[in-house]
């Protein structure tokens, strides 16, 4: 009886060993079944999303999407200051960290100042990863300042989506002519965060009784362009170079004058490619990386690529990423080319039958484009009128 009890006992045993075996196996096998439904999920996700990535995204900061705007358009007797002084390429500038520049003014004596204006040229602004605005406290001997304008461009989408950007500052009060100035930058942000800083401009726009008879346009802003290519010349950003051609200025001319220079600003190029388009004229080498490649300055003189009537200037970015930033453009008038416009004028206004003047509308006169301000008079001598507005692009 014994026997049969423990023969009974290993049976069960083995029956019970048996069991937990086929659980064991029951459970691995679902276990496993689980891990392989989780493994096709996770490719069906990988696959779902890379048409997603192969997309176009809708809104690309990297083409030509703001074009620089007009601060001021004027005609004066005087000239045009514009120095980046002692800038240089800050690197990452965290919370309480001070970027310093100076700048030695030079005006010629017995001039006066008509506007001073100060530009932070800003870049690679972030908290951590993340993309911010940033926060800045800006002095100038030692007078802290409130942006007037702010101007600003980014990528807008995936990774480094880092905003750059031009503040402007009226520092007209706080210019009297020649001398030297300082400007402090501290980064008043988070603890996380940092911005970099590619320079600082002053522009002076002064009198002189001594100074030559000019108009000028001032524009300013910040166009992030990126239109690099992969080995195959295929657009890394989605942005080709046709997409990059930023509007810096739209003048409308009266010609002949005696000169035209136009000034470059742009941050972040030193790529040979970038170029000037000037109506049908084009000027590659616009950004050499001079003074520095991060704050490229280009003077030049443009007189002969300008027309009568409205004028295309724009920057392109060929293979390359850069902030077009600002374009002063000067035009040295002449007098003696509108007195004798003029005479034109007057003389085709006579009948040769009759030698009676035929009327000619003021109206009509004041309405052509050309100047930003409707003048009676640009002198008294010469009693020519001009006038116009410039058409803005939106």
């Amino acid at each position: 009886m014994r026997k049969i009890w423990g023969i009974n006992e290993d049976h069960k045993a083995n029956s019970e060993h048996k069991i937990r075996i086929i659980r064991l196996s029951q459970e691995g096998n679902k276990f496993n079944r689980l891990v392989r439904l989780l493994c096709v999920i996770a490719g069906l996700c990988c696959l779902l999303s890379m048409p997603a990535l192969a997309q176009t995204p809708e809104k690309n900061g990297y083409i030509a999407d703001k074009p620089l705007e007009t601060y001021i358009h004027d005609s004066i007797n005087g000239g045009l200051y514009y120095s980046v002084g002692s800038s240089y390429y800050s690197g990452k500038v965290y919370p309480g960290d001070v970027y310093s520049v100076t700048h030695n003014i030079d005006l010629p004596e017995g001039s006066t100042v008509k506007f001073a204006r100060l530009y932070n040229y800003w870049t690679w602004s972030a908290e951590g990863v993340t993309g911010r605005y940033p926060e800045m406290k800006v002095r100038f001997n030692g007078k802290e300042l409130t942006p007037e304008k702010e101007y600003s461009d980014r990528k807008g989408w995936g990774i480094y989506d880092y905003p750059t950007g031009t503040w402007a500052y009226n520092i007209t009060d706080l210019v009297n002519g020649s001398g030297t100035c300082s400007t402090e930058i501290e980064n008043t942000g988070p603890d996380a965060s940092f911005v970099c800083i590619d320079g600082v401009g002053l522009l002076i726009v002064y009198t002189d009784p001594k100074g030559k008879d000019i108009e000028y346009w001032i524009n300013e802003g910040a166009d992030e362009l990126n239109s690099q290519v992969d080995e195959n010349g295929n657009p890394l950003y989605y942005a080709t170079s046709n997409e990059t051609m930023c509007e810096m200025l739209k003048p409308t001319l009266q010609l002949p004058v005696r000169s035209a220079t136009l000034w470059t600003i742009a941050q972040s190029g030193n790529w040979n490619d970038n170029a000037l388009l000037i109506n049908d004229q084009k000027f590659p080498g616009i950004t050499d990386g001079e003074p520095y490649p991060d704050l490229d300055t280009d003077m030049r003189d443009i007189t002969s690529y300008l027309k009568s009537g409205e004028n295309s200037i724009l920057f392109q970015a060929i293979g390359d990423y850069v902030v077009p930033s600002g374009a002063f453009l000067v035009i040295e008038k002449d007098p003696q080319a509108e007195e004798a416009t003029q005479a034109s004028e007057e003389s085709s206004g006579k009948s040769d039958e009759t030698g009676k003047t035929q009327e000619t509308s003021g109206n009509e006169a004041s309405k052509t484009p050309g100047f930003g301000f409707d003048y009676a008079l640009v002198f008294l001598t010469v009693g020519k009128l001009v006038a116009g507005h410039r058409q803005k692009k939106g």
